[in-house]
């Protein structure tokens, strides 16, 4: 029984952590727009999409690597140049300049038309390409590289069963996830075996230097850090924070550097280890130390992702991943299973409430935020203090405390995407008062 949970954890990881470039759902978007193109067998003249108000909120305002753009209609412009779908996240990644002026041109000509898709799927895109008489179909759905359907001028290529996507399903046979689980198998398992997780430092890593070096976004890292600086000390929050942030402000602004993405999220990967690996410098932690707490940090991320879906009105950064890094910080200073928990919830009663308006540049605030709280309830945890059962919507289980916070993003936010998605689309219309205030 404990091989068959130790392989079920070990899929699950070498399954969830992968990498992409730029942000995920446009990078689904380019993807399903690849598949497109290829069966087309030729340059499209026309693309229409309909994609789910969750991917198009988060997919509005981000940066697109090696453009100077942003947004959905280049990423597919993209796409469709590349028509090489076997990249799958890493489409945008080794294109050529006059590839990328051919998808810039061709957006900038209009030939790609986008609008919401209203089946209520969180991660739903449906392309249609056209050239002359000939049309291509393809859908991705469920998860940001399951093509369900492929289809060249009428003729059925692929239809695959849509898997399901809402959060909490699957009885305890399919899902044997939990945090007590997460945990033996993480200090039990061969150290080896987690080795491929040095290329997750080796990446991340890699984007938080980028970060910290040039001037992307906000630059919310790099003024962290020049601050810490300026007052002459390190504070571990702090400087955590500043290098999460540092990969996130390059990410979302179109640096070209790939990222190993977390539960179909670049920045959740980035969130989820880049703090570690951080502190894991600043307390000299050994590297089979560093490996058990990344795959901590990783599974818990994935594991909370169960309750709220792939995609949330919950930002999975400041709740997901934030979690993982607080648990992970726990075991890294070799604190119990109890106060990994306590960290937990004291998480779940700081920020709870923290929504997702979609990716773009002050993704790095929020993440900045969550690290910081993830350090100070590590702390706290390590201390035997944190939040308890009368702290709002935490019980004395940690399942029942996420079970919680997935019916808080799921059940009782349930209009708040789409009210959120309005007021980015109300923006669109009036980019010159925008601008002007």
């Amino acid at each position: 029984m404990r091989w068959q949970r130790e392989t079920y954890f070990l899929d699950l990881l070498h399954r969830e952590v992968v990498l992409a470039m730029g942000c995920t759902e446009p990078a689904a978007v380019a993807l399903a727009c690849a598949y497109a193109a290829r069966v087309l067998g030729r340059m499209p003249e026309k693309v229409e999409i309909r994609a789910s108000s969750y991917i198009l909120k988060n997919g509005m305002n981000v940066g697109i690597p090696g453009t100077g753009m942003t947004g959905l209609p280049i990423a597919a412009a993209l796409g469709c140049v590349s028509a090489d779908p076997s990249r799958e996240l890493m489409v945008l990644s080794h294109l050529s300049e006059e590839q990328k002026q051919q998808a810039i041109r061709m957006e900038q000509e209009g030939r790609i038309r986008i609008q919401a898709d209203e089946s209520g799927q969180k991660i739903y895109i449906h392309v249609t390409v056209q050239a002359g008489a000939d049309t291509a179909v393809a859908v991705i759905a469920g998860g940001h590289k399951n093509l369900v359907y492929l289809e060249n001028n009428g003729t059925v290529m692929e239809k695959g069963k849509e898997p399901r996507e809402e959060a909490g399903q699957g009885n305890a046979e399919e899902y044997p996830v939990t945090t007590s689980a997460i945990l033996e198998f993480a200090k039990t398992v061969s150290v080896e075996k987690l080795d491929f997780l040095r290329e997750v430092i080796r990446c991340n890593k890699e984007i938080a230097d980028e970060g910290l070096e040039k001037d992307y976004g906000l630059k919310v890292g790099k003024l962290l850090l020049e601050s810490q600086k300026q007052f002459g000390k390190t504070d571990p929050a702090h400087y955590a924070a500043a290098m999460a942030a540092a990969a996130a402000d390059a990410r979302m602004s179109g640096c070209e550097k790939p990222v190993m993405s977390a539960a179909g999220s670049g920045n959740q990967g980035l969130t989820a280890t880049v703090p570690l690996i951080a502190l894991g410098e600043l307390l000299d932690a050994d590297g089979e130390t560093l490996l058990r707490a990344l795959a901590i940090s990783l599974l818990f991320t994935i594991h909370t992702k169960h309750y709220l879906g792939k995609l949330s009105v919950l930002c999975g950064c400041s709740i997901s991943a934030a979690m993982g890094v607080g648990s992970g910080l726990v075991y890294m200073q070799g604190g119990s299973d109890a106060q990994i928990a306590s960290a937990i919830s004291t998480m779940v009663a700081d920020i709870s409430g923290v929504v997702c308006d979609g990716a773009k540049p002050g993704c790095a605030l929020k993440i900045a935020t969550a690290v910081e709280s993830a350090v100070r309830a590590a702390n706290m945890a390590l201390h035997d203090s944190g939040a308890g059962c009368r702290d709002g919507i935490v019980c004395g289980n940690v399942e029942d405390s996420l079970a919680n916070l997935g019916a808080l993003g799921n059940q009782g936010m349930q209009e708040a995407n789409g009210l959120i998605l309005s007021m980015m689309l109300k923006k669109q219309e009036k980019p010159e008062e925008e601008a002007a205030g």
